[in-house]
């Protein structure tokens, strides 16, 4: 893992690792609203300040797609280029990971690639694959990536060693413009994939571990909105030092020692290194969740906002983060035990209820543009369809009791 403390530090290590892996020729796959931030052009200029060829690939995309990878596949080919830089959040990652699937297997389609180790390719076989998220994903390490097919209507899985990222450049920096919504919204997408490996049936010790820690982590993090408040205005800081904020101990004792600090005004939390320490906990949580998601399955969370996205195009961390509360709850209901997994201390009943809470402080929404509900007969067949084929949840739930959650989630994004 690449993680200095600051954007130029980072920069240069990758430089570093790129020249030591005799990389000439980059391909960056990046997000729009990332290639039109300062940090972006001081990467380009350092880069190619190092004699390094760059070649961009830039799109605004909730879900990618085979047609994306195809692109890019191409540009990849066509410039002779060496590795790929993914700048950006979890489908950005997904698209480079099944951009480098389809360059190590230019034979086969990503279709005969889906599933469990299709790919049969070490880590280390050509082109280097580096990522750097510019929100909070558990993409940036696992060896998984989602794609979808819109002629078929499926979204589905590339699962091998061969894309997991060869190195992940955590740049705090990269962070500062990043709205406090979508900062909260993709968190809870790394929260549910900590659930969902902890829930699994395909568990272990490493992954209960990373996954519990990963779980505890996000939770307190989310605890302390007010110090994300400034992250898009890092000046304005007046309302946080005027609040009468408890303090409280816990595991993230690094976030209640910078709060401390600023509400005894002893600190700036606009300071960029303060800033940059409470986004390194979420970054390193994100790892870790990452670490678990990629040995472990997924369940009724993933299915659910996979099928969303085939269907309606919406994000998959709004749509799990708003499932997630109510998964939870039935699992609760259903089987109490599978929370045993846990530790000792943990209340699911409480932890339901933070979570509910938690999307209200964030105001976590689903962004759609449809003014109509969707078509659920044909989403629950979906699920239903995506559970038995790779899925792994804890438990097989009756069609009662799925389409009764899914006219949940349906209220909870249409209202």
């Amino acid at each position: 893992m690449i993680n200095k403390s600051d954007a130029k530090e980072s920069e240069l290590h990758l430089i570093h690792i790129l020249r030591e892996q005799n990389v000439n020729r980059v391909l960056i796959i990046c997000t729009e609203d990332f290639k039109s931030q300062t940090y972006f052009t001081k990467l380009k200029e350092r880069m190619q300040g190092a004699g390094l060829k760059l070649f961009f690939y830039t799109t605004q995309v909730e879900n990618p797609s085979i047609t994306l990878v195809e692109q890019c596949v191409h540009l990849f080919f066509s410039n002779d280029c060496h590795a790929i830089l993914a700048i950006g959040g979890g489908s950005i990652i997904d698209l480079a990971k099944a951009t480098k699937a389809r360059i190590i297997r230019p034979e086969k389609s990503l279709h005969k690639l889906k599933g469990l180790g299709k790919i049969r390719a070490s880590r280390k076989v050509l082109p280097v694959l580096i990522t750097s998220p510019t929100i909070i994903t558990a993409s940036e390490s696992s060896k998984v990536a989602w794609i979808v097919d819109h002629t078929k209507q499926i979204k589905f899985i590339l699962n091998d060693k061969a894309i997991q990222p060869n190195y992940v450049m955590h740049c705090a920096e990269y962070f500062t413009a990043l709205p406090n919504q979508l900062l909260g919204g993709t968190s809870f997408g790394v929260l549910v994939q900590a659930f969902e490996s902890l829930l699994s049936t395909n568990n272990s010790a490493y992954i209960n571990k990373n996954a519990a820690e990963a779980i505890s982590e996000i939770l307190n993090c989310l605890e302390h909105n007010e110090l994300f408040s400034n992250l898009s205005n890092i000046n304005d800081v007046s309302n946080l030092k005027n609040q009468n904020i408890p303090i409280r101990q816990n595991k993230n004792h690094q976030i209640d020692e910078i709060k401390e600090r600023v509400v005894n005004n002893e600190q700036n939390p606009a300071n960029l290194a303060d800033k940059n320490q409470l986004i390194e906990v979420l970054q390193n949580s994100a790892f870790r969740a990452g670490n678990a998601a990629g040995r472990s399955g997924v369940g009724y969370i993933t299915a659910i906002a996979n099928a969303l996205a085939v269907f309606g195009d919406l994000s998959y961390s709004e749509v799990a983060a708003v499932t997630l509360p109510l998964i939870l709850e039935t699992y609760l209901n259903l089987k109490p035990k599978l929370f045993t997994r846990f530790a000792g201390d943990f209340n699911a009943e409480k932890v339901i209820a933070q979570i509910n809470e938690l999307i209200k402080t964030w105001n976590i929404t689903v962004s759609h543009k449809q003014t109509k509900h969707l078509p659920m007969q044909e989403i629950s067949k979906y699920v239903k369809k995506d559970i038995d084929s790779i899925h792994s949840p804890p438990l097989i739930l009756s069609d009662e009791k799925l389409d009764e959650i899914l006219q949940k989630v349906n209220q909870r994004i249409f209202g």
